[in-house]
């Protein structure tokens, strides 16, 4: 039997999406060897390494740098807040490092165009890490669409809503670039236009702070308009109490389809212990519980669940065939290009066009 040789990742970043998403996503794929992991905080980076096994670590201001030039390394996982996603990336690709960003790729979309830029000068491969395009039942939906079942596709909604953010930098625009349209709309925005197929050519936008103290916003709605009028809804809140909610319709000239991965897991639990108890390294009950007693539905391998697993599964599998991946920053950097689209109409208060470059 040949011995394929695993990539050599090193990882940025040791915080929330490290720990519960790719780490775990990672352990899970062959061909893969995590060899190095930085965070700024060298006690953070040590507990890092020590609890998933890594044998190398940095930390410190040069750190990003020295993970990057390191020899050993040939994969960059970006999983740091948004403000260092444009830096990070462009030490990667300076030392010649192929490079997976976690979403939002950038803060707006001028950091997202030079980080599509410098890539593409040099030649590196980029993937832009939106893992709900991969979750098994939006996979299985994209199929089934492709196949005609639901005819012509005319509206796609796409919800996702929960009681706030695992960090205190989400809840600062210089830090985030936003509040929950860029957090939250990121996805929906590119889930609908992966379902449909299709970009959109303009853009309404609504953003409002509604309950949080939060200096961004922490409502939003966002309607994209297609070429040919077919319609994609948006819909994100920072402060929708009970939990993660996350569901997509699909409405069609011959059928409707609804995706609902948040409250149909087949589990519910009650527990007067607290879910914080039964939680592992690197696990959760569920994303974004906001409750640690009560009821609560916990999630079936959620990593896997949420579709990081088959993300990193695709990303390896266009690494070692050369062919394009579904997310690429092509596509994170239209994403940013929406979002700044809904931001601009959300104070104009009408349609805003998305610019082609």
């Amino acid at each position: 039997m040949i011995q394929v040789r695993a990539v050599r990742i090193g990882i940025l970043g040791a915080g929330f999406v490290a720990n519960t998403f790719h780490m775990p996503s990672f352990r899970e794929v062959e061909g893969v060897d995590v060899v190095a992991a930085f965070s700024h905080r060298k006690e953070v980076a040590e507990d890092f390494a020590k609890r998933w096994n890594v044998p190398k670590t940095y930390c410190g201001d040069d750190g990003i740098a020295r993970l990057c030039s390191d020899p050993e390394v040939e994969l960059v996982d970006i999983a740091l807040p948004n403000n260092l996603h444009l830096d990070a990336t462009t030490t990667a690709a300076e030392n010649h490092k192929n490079i997976i960003c976690e979403k939002p790729l950038a803060r707006n979309e001028q950091e997202a165009k030079q980080m599509l830029d410098v890539v593409r000068k040099h030649n590196v491969l980029h993937f832009y890490a939106e893992n709900q395009v991969f979750i098994p039942q939006i996979a299985r939906a994209k199929s089934l669409i492709d196949r005609g079942v639901l005819g012509q596709i005319f509206w796609v909604r796409c919800r996702e809503a929960h009681f706030g953010q695992h960090s205190a930098w989400f809840y600062d625009p210089k830090l985030a670039g936003g509040g929950a349209l860029l957090d939250l709309g990121s996805h929906a925005v590119e889930v609908a236009r992966y379902l449909l197929g299709k970009k959109s050519v303009s853009v309404f936008g609504w953003a409002s702070k509604l309950a949080h103290s939060t200096i961004g916003e922490d409502n939003a709605l966002v309607l994209l308009k297609h070429k040919d009028s077919e319609l994609a809804q948006a819909e994100n809140s920072w402060v929708t109490r009970g939990g993660l909610e996350f569901h997509v319709e699909v409405y069609g000239g011959n059928g409707t389809m609804f995706v609902n991965i948040s409250r149909e897991a087949g589990i519910s639990l009650f527990t007067a212990q607290g879910t914080s108890k039964i939680s592992g390294a690197g696990e959760t009950v569920t994303e974004t519980t906001e409750t640690k007693k009560g009821r609560v539905f916990p999630a079936l391998n959620e990593h896997a669940t949420l579709g990081f697993v088959d993300e990193i599964r695709h990303f390896l599998s266009s690494l070692s065939t050369g062919q394009k991946a579904i997310e690429t920053f092509e596509e994170g950097y239209f994403v940013n290009k929406v979002i700044g689209a809904a931001y601009r109409s959300s104070k104009s208060g009408s349609w805003e066009p998305i610019q082609e470059d």
